[in-house]
């Protein structure tokens, strides 16, 4: 049960019918409206918005290939503590090939023990800095992307999915969001299972 309520599929119209039916063609395979959609219940027009950035920037190749990108999720919704999106994109991690392993210490915010090459750990802590400490940012940092062969548009991206994990992490805890259990209806164990507590308990997690 959700801390704000939304409206369900049973009894939307109007525009959040519109919306959900958007939703239902970008996930044919689904049965529900994901609930990180349905925060954006009561304002359809803005989750129109919220679902078209979404795929249009996050679930897609871009500048940054969509396994980059879910690596980035699933290390920002870790540090921000959010079990809903970072189990979420643990697992949509995996479906891109990582090991258990990996999504471990990225959920964890490990990323010196994360088996990945330089390069992919360079533009973690990019991330990473720019979620725990933004303001101590500078050029230098952006340029040992560069160095490491990021492009300006790659690094550009990062920026952008660090910052929308932001936010969708604050909305999904300020609507107390639980674990989906996409990992365990998969019939896999989660690599993440314990990490983060759920959200009210006033506990910030296991590190």
């Amino acid at each position: 049960m959700p801390f704000i309520q939304w409206i369900e599929e049973e009894d939307a119209e109007g525009d959040v019918a519109a919306g959900y039916d958007v939703y239902f063609q970008k996930r044919p395979n689904r049965t529900k409206v994901a609930e990180i959609i349905k925060c954006f219940s009561h304002r359809p027009d803005f989750m129109k918005q919220v679902m078209a950035f979404s795929w249009d920037l996050h679930f897609c190749d871009g500048h940054l290939p969509e396994r980059v990108k879910e690596l980035i999720a699933t290390l920002v919704s870790g540090q921000n503590r959010c079990p809903y999106c970072m189990h979420s994109h643990a697992y949509f991690l995996h479906t891109h090939g990582a090991d258990d392993d990996v999504v471990a210490a990225v959920g964890r915010g490990e990323i010196e023990q994360a088996p990945l090459d330089e390069a992919e750990k360079d533009l973690l802590r990019f991330a990473l800095l720019l979620t725990r400490e933004p303001y101590r940012n500078t050029p230098e940092e952006v340029q040992k992307l560069r160095d490491a062969g990021w492009t300006e548009p790659q690094i550009a991206e990062a920026v952008y999915i660090t910052a929308m994990f932001a936010f969708f992490n604050r909305v999904a805890n300020g609507f107390g969001l639980a674990s989906p259990g996409y990992f365990e209806m998969d019939g896999r164990e989660d690599p993440l299972a314990g990490h983060i507590p759920p959200v009210g308990t006033g506990v910030p997690g296991t590190d």
